[in-house]
């Protein structure tokens, strides 16, 4: 019976049983002719041998909970079970953001390092100023339904890709909110997907380590930009040229909104009040939706997928059920 224990003692380093089967086998195997266990007839010297060979039984199964527990926190040991977060079926949030957008949100970071030396309270409540109080907004601001937000319409965002404000805007940034298979099927040339916090603040992060793009990136972005020089408008008297980024999603009701409000939150926490990294945010009035029946050529490519498409329903589940508690439209 001894021997039968030492043999169930190493048969725990097999990698494929689960720990309550190994250690429900071994204690089968210490039981005695009777049916008893060895508590019932410890007074033998074999059952004493027993006693300490299912001690050791109990150390060793203690060490390697502990072990997986520090390697994987969180992590419950399943035999029958998947875990819906690793279904392959899902659509995955990738970790890696496109250092395309990383780079961009390092280009249209402020250069402005002194904040106002005197913030009044009409300034605060002044709908027309940016997000320092430093000056008004370059585009026209529409009314939406979104207060605390700065709205403005496509046909302002159409003449920005044209180039119609000219040197007054020294750069702009178009953030998608929709989700990967919106974004596929048809967006706002030159816009970056970012459809999560987490993408929002890993670029924030970035840019903030001096993330820059490659040469080959940075000089086809020169060039787009000197052709949206046409047609340009003077530049305002006394002010800098502007760094402009807009947010937009399906309608721009929810996740637009959100993530907009979001770059906000962690611009603030990190810069001394009021000063910005990215003062000037706007929202597109009216999401991609409208944007897309008003201005089709410049969508790249042309066309739309709505949030809620037909063959799209797993991706979208597996997106909406990661986060349960709010609409994303």
């Amino acid at each position: 019976m001894a021997a039968d224990a030492v043999e169930a003692d190493s048969d725990l380093t097999a990698e494929d049983s689960s720990p309550v089967s190994e250690l429900s086998f071994s204690l089968q195997s210490l039981q005695c002719q009777d049916g008893s266990l060895w508590r019932n007839c410890r007074d033998s010297p074999t059952n004493k041998e027993n006693e300490r060979a299912i001690k050791r039984l109990r150390v060793r199964l203690s060490s390697r909970f502990s072990a997986a527990d520090e390697a994987e926190p969180g992590r419950t040991w399943r035999q029958h079970r998947s875990d819906p977060e690793e279904d392959a079926s899902l659509p995955r949030e990738t970790s890696a953001v496109n250092p395309v957008a990383a780079a961009r949100f390092s280009q249209l970071r402020s250069q402005r390092k002194a904040p106002p030396t005197h913030i009044t309270q009409d300034a605060v409540t002044d709908l027309t100023l940016i997000g320092d109080f430093s000056k008004q907004h370059l585009l026209p601001v529409e009314s939406g339904g979104h207060q605390e937000l700065h709205c403005v319409s496509a046909h302002t965002v159409a003449s920005l890709i044209r180039g119609q404000f000219g040197p007054a805007v020294e750069d702009f940034l178009i953030v998608d909110c929709r989700y990967p298979y919106e974004y596929q099927g048809g967006h706002i040339k030159g816009a970056v997907n970012l459809y999560t916090e987490s993408q929002i603040q890993q670029v924030v992060h970035q840019a903030s380590a001096g993330a820059q793009l490659s040469p080959r990136n940075a000089s086809s972005w020169r060039m787009r930009m000197k052709g949206r020089l046409s047609d340009s408008l003077p530049e305002e008297e006394g002010s800098s040229p502007r760094k402009l980024i807009i947010f937009h999603c399906e309608f721009s009701s929810e996740r637009g909104p959100h993530l907009c409000q979001y770059l906000r939150r962690l611009d603030r926490q990190a810069n001394v009040y009021p000063s910005l990294h990215y003062p000037e945010l706007y929202l597109l009035l009216g999401g991609y939706k409208h944007f897309h029946a008003s201005y089709p050529d410049l969508c790249d490519p042309c066309g739309y997928v709505p949030m809620r498409h037909r063959e799209y329903r797993d991706q979208l589940h597996g997106y909406r059920r990661k986060r349960p508690t709010r609409q994303q439209r």
